[in-house]
């Protein structure tokens, strides 16, 4: 049995969910805000500081819902809740000492789902990530190998599995933009293949966020904004598809918008 993605469901709107045989797929200078979008009072933002924290993305378009970001006072994630969804949900972080611990998948009342993330240190460096389902079932494994302090290695170890069957490998450049992740099928299940990023010179609307490792299924770079996106088949390199992004920004150089010509984000920040 294999949970939802809920991180890939509330920032890119493809849902994988599988049980035994049966699969399904679907693909720096503000002050944050003492109000969230909801009109309730957010004790979780901090007053007078100057860092910019994007506060909502709403995608419309091939998918239409939005994501909410909650922080701390040191302006670390507090929780991600997203709207418009077939089942909307919050993700809560939680920490030890301001090192990321943990996450929680809860529904909108804060009621917990059973599905568990826990981050996993040795000699308090970090060195993967474990999910649950029912809090107890072992889902499935990552285990990171950084170089630099930037994520070089992933491997993924599936439900039932005992041994990594899928590698991800990432190479950046000068301003830390992952500029190549590989994807090494272990089990031969599909090609390998390898994704190929160029970027703007603008700041990207997570250049802020923290701790970043817990976007990194998802988002493959806070620096600076993709502008192309290209997949290749690694077993005769043919390009698998190719996308080019648009973006409009604002005064400060952030991203108010993102286009692909099928999707389209738009981003608020904290003011």
């Amino acid at each position: 049995m294999r949970k939802i993605n809920y991180l890939f469901v509330l920032l890119i709107g493809l849902t994988i969910t599988s049980c035994s045989s049966e699969d399904s797929s679907d693909d720096q200078e503000n002050t944050p805000s003492t109000e969230n979008p909801t009109g309730e009072e957010n004790p979780d933002t901090t007053e007078n500081d100057n860092v910019v924290l994007l506060k909502k993305m709403t995608y419309s378009g091939t998918y239409n819902y939005a994501a909410t970001f909650y922080y701390n006072d040191d302006h670390t994630i507090d929780k991600i809740q997203t709207s418009g969804t077939e089942e909307d949900i919050i993700k809560q972080f939680y920490y030890d000492n301001g090192v990321i611990e943990s996450a929680e998948y809860q529904d909108l009342n804060a009621t917990p789902s059973g599905m568990v993330e826990k981050f996993t240190y040795d000699n308090g460096e970090l060195i993967g990530r474990k999910s649950y389902y029912n809090d107890t079932m072992l889902d499935e494994t990552y285990e990171y190998t950084f170089l630099d302090e930037h994520i070089v290695d992933m491997k993924y170890i599936g439900y039932g599995e005992t041994t990594p069957s899928i590698q991800y490998t990432f190479e950046y450049d000068a301003n830390n933009n992952v500029t190549s992740k590989k994807i090494y099928y272990l089990d031969n299940a599909l090609p390998d293949e390898e994704l190929t990023f160029t970027y703007d010179d603008k700041k990207n609307p997570f250049f802020n966020f923290e701790p970043s490792i817990v976007l990194i299924d998802d988002f493959y770079s806070f620096s600076n904004n993709a502008t192309t996106e290209v997949s290749t088949d690694l077993s005769d390199n043919t390009v698998s598809y190719q996308k080019n992004y648009t973006y409009t920004y604002n005064d400060e150089g952030y991203p108010t918008s993102k286009t692909d010509g099928n999707l389209t984000i738009t981003y608020e920040y904290y003011e």
